[in-house]
């Protein structure tokens, strides 16, 4: 609805015609059905009059001087709002094939051709503007939706990417080629300091391709939280997407486990563009190329696919990316391509900023040609981690220190246990099985932290060197531990023997609690006397690769000791509320 400048409300009209008879006979037709007219004898003339008061409807005459009918009629429709339909009917004495073509190709929603009864024209009058109408209330619907995905989208980012972790120190590029991006990228930080990643790529883009991101992430988040590893988060998600997702649908994904712990990085590639890792002058150490099919294709991970493990450096930078990034275009339709990506790349690890390196250097590349893809990167540094998780850990050993001497009363106290043999110690995790039992009965707190840490040393350390006879030799360097986790997943699959007892005793104390450890294994055993002194040796020293996980147990609890030969490990923590 106009406001006129009378006062007056009504729609608005222009008649554009040389001859000014004809004028005021459209006029008063006009005025008969509710619209305030507004007359121009040339094109040049109407064109103005319709820039300033965007008139509702235009009835152009073809043949004028100055500016015929047909180039006012193109500049008055590239003039138009984009939300609204004008409606422009030609209004000619020329009933030729030739006269109806070119009108339409000016932009003409419609022609009338003289002579023609006032009944017809006004039929024509109400069929255009019904039209109009419509449009304009399809508009406002589209309006609204707009403002609803917009709205959508916004609470989807706040409840995914709000929630990552080191968003400080990690890069994240998040270009969406459509208001919902098909790509989603997530950090989370494991109990035991470790950094988990996943950069994601679905099917396609736009809302449809975002459908699974809300329950993806919040498997991820919780698995890792809950001190699962890396395969079996991967394992998880992979099951959940099968059973989701529509069979078009799916799910290419890097996954990254960094350890400063063991100074190395757990990479899985299922259908993304290499991982790349660079060190410190911007030279790539390792490339992990995809060797698994996107996730949610296949109902369970393909065999014989393990984890790739890389020995990392504190001043390496692990860095994921999708495939809009390598696949964009510019106007000649070249591809952005690996080539210019690692230019970029190795450019933004010498200037300490990989992710705005590779976006400006991708959209430079373009020149503003539209996305084809969501175009997403994670860059993650691989040093300085463990300093800021090593913080909460002094925390603890100052309550520890300042509760060892308090009495422990039994009531309240509460008893778990389980055991495990043969093949299941190769298919499952026991410690986020009690971590969630302990999560169940005391609730939440940052001292279970400290417990995961806990736990999963003691017992990796039965598994590994008591079940499966792993020598700590391999850990004697860096270049080590890939070797050690391959003969570690060797020897799982081979495993058809062997058992670990767990059994965790709880006692409430004053302000706190009081959590006591078994660990039982059935292996051979070791001198536990002489990794005991070792333990003592280096104790405010650098120890070295082999027997940190130990080192760092005794340094949490308030008591820690082997006996039966070293297959029988008991340890004690104290912590405050």
């Amino acid at each position: 609805m106009k406001t006129l400048v009378d006062g007056g409300n009504s729609k608005l009209a222009l008649v554009v015609d040389d001859s000014p008879m004809q004028c005021k006979v459209l006029s008063i037709l006009l005025k008969e059905e509710g619209y305030r007219v507004f007359t121009a004898n040339d094109g040049a003339r109407a064109v103005a009059i319709y820039i300033k008061f965007k008139p509702d409807l235009v009835l152009m005459d073809i043949n004028m001087p100055i500016m015929n009918g047909y180039e006012a009629a193109r500049k008055i429709k590239s003039l138009s709002n984009k939300n609204s339909l004008c409606p422009l009917i030609f209004i000619t004495s020329m009933d030729t094939d030739q006269a109806f073509i070119e009108s339409i190709e000016a932009g003409g929603d419609g022609i009338l051709v003289r002579p023609f009864s006032p009944e017809v024209f006004k039929a024509k009058i109400k069929s255009i503007q019904r039209i109009s109408d419509l449009y304009g209330t399809i508009k406002e619907l589209q309006q609204e939706q707009q403002k609803d995905a917009e709205l959508a989208e916004q609470l989807m980012a706040d409840v995914i990417e709000s929630r990552n972790y080191g968003l400080d120190r990690i890069g994240i590029v998040k270009k969406p080629a459509t208001l919902f991006s098909g790509d989603i990228q997530l950090t989370a930080l494991s109990p035991n300091g470790d950094i988990n990643a996943l950069l994601g790529d679905f099917t396609g883009h736009g809302l449809r391709s975002s459908i699974g991101a809300i329950p993806l992430s919040e498997t991820f988040r919780a698995m890792t939280k809950k001190g699962f590893s890396i395969f079996e988060i991967i394992t998880e998600i992979n099951q959940q997407l099968y059973d989701l997702l529509p069979t078009d649908l799916f799910l290419a994904a890097g996954f990254v486990s960094l350890s400063s712990h063991d100074k190395s990085a757990y990479i899985f590639n299922a259908g993304l563009p290499d991982t790349y890792i660079f060190d410190s002058t911007g030279k790539i150490k390792h490339k992990v190329e995809s060797s698994h099919p996107p996730l949610g294709v296949l109902p369970n991970l393909l065999p014989e696919v393990p984890l790739s493990v890389i020995n990392i450096m504190p001043t390496d930078r692990i860095v994921l990316l999708s495939d809009g990034i390598v696949e964009a275009r510019n106007e000649e339709g070249d591809m952005y391509d690996i080539e210019r990506f690692e230019q970029a790349a190795i450019l933004g690890v010498i200037k300490n900023n990989v992710s705005q390196s590779v976006l400006k250097n991708v959209i430079e590349f373009c020149q503003g040609i539209p996305q084809e893809d969501d175009i997403s990167l994670i860059d993650i540094p691989c040093g300085g981690w463990q300093q800021l998780y090593s913080s909460n850990k002094k925390n603890n050993e100052e309550s520890i220190e300042s509760l060892s001497t308090v009495d422990v009363p039994s009531s309240s106290a509460w008893h778990w246990k389980l055991s495990l043999s043969g093949s299941r110690l190769a298919s499952v995790n026991p410690i986020p099985m009690a971590m969630n039992q302990i999560h169940e009965i005391e609730g939440s707190g940052e001292h279970w932290q400290s417990v995961f840490t806990i736990l999963t040393e003691l017992y990796v350390n039965a598994l590994d060197h008591g079940v499966l006879e792993l020598s700590s030799d391999y850990k004697n360097s860096p270049e080590g531990f890939t070797d050690y986790y391959k003969e570690r997943e060797k020897r799982l699959k081979d495993l058809t023997s062997g058992f670990i007892d767990i059994s965790l005793a709880y006692f409430p104390i004053k302000s706190g609690g009081k959590l006591e450890v078994k660990i039982k294994d059935s292996g051979k055993g070791f001198d536990f006397t002489k990794l005991n002194k070792n333990i003592d040796s280096t104790k405010g020293s650098n120890i070295e690769l082999s027997g940190r996980g130990i080192n760092l147990v005794e340094q949490i609890c308030e008591h820690m000791s082997f006996s039966e030969a070293g297959t029988l490990i008991e340890a004690s923590y104290i912590w405050t509320n």
